[in-house]
């Protein structure tokens, strides 16, 4: 049996930061340490430190040029390494955003069960992506995504309304893919007429 030991999410981050540092360095153009810090929203001295372990590594010189700055290369080992972090990447991205998927298709699942047939998405998030996705798996209706930001704009092949249009559309249920909080989107949504028995957070 092939034993599978889970990342800690220090880990995760560790090997994020690490990228994120071989990828700016990658790109050729005049890279110093607090180009880094600011882009990676780390302190100097957390920057120091990768680019000194990279080093010791093997997966960057850091040459002495004027003035005592300092230029970062990707050596042939470190162009090899951050395809393996790329890859390592992508592929726990994928993992997170296939349980995001299932839990949704669930929680549309039990939605079917309790009747309901048709639903809008409230806001043009990543989560109204997740979820849209999930929808098309399942017997529900898509009505409309709304998002005031994003209207008229096209979703994923959907073409976005603004909220307005809740006045006028008919659904049974508004699936609120936002961060906003359960108070500011019922109020938010008051002034649409949307009944507040109509609004699901997703779970």
């Amino acid at each position: 049996m092939i034993e599978h030991k889970l990342k800690s999410p220090m880990k995760d981050t560790d090997s994020l930061r690490t990228l994120q540092i071989m990828d700016e360095i990658a790109k050729g153009k005049s890279v110093t340490q607090r180009s880094l810090s600011k882009k990676l929203g780390i302190g100097l001295g957390i920057v120091n430190s990768y680019l000194n372990r990279l080093a010791q590594q093997g997966y960057i010189h850091i040459i002495q040029a004027e003035r005592k700055r300092l230029h970062y290369l990707l050596t042939p080992t470190g162009i090899t390494e951050k395809s393996v972090l790329a890859y390592r990447y992508i592929e726990r991205s994928y993992r997170t955003f296939a349980e995001a998927r299932a839990r949704i298709g669930d929680f549309l699942s039990n939605l079917e069960k309790d009747g309901v047939e048709s639903v809008i998405l409230y806001r043009a998030t990543v989560v109204a992506e997740i979820a849209l996705m999930a929808i098309q798996d399942s017997r529900l209706d898509l009505v409309a995504i709304v998002d005031d930001n994003g209207a008229g704009k096209r979703f994923l092949g959907y073409r976005v309304q603004p909220v307005d249009a809740l006045r006028e559309l008919e659904f049974d249920r508004i699936l609120i893919t936002t961060e906003e909080s359960v108070q500011q989107v019922v109020e938010h949504l008051k002034h649409y007429n949307v009944d507040e028995k109509s609004i699901c957070f997703l779970q």
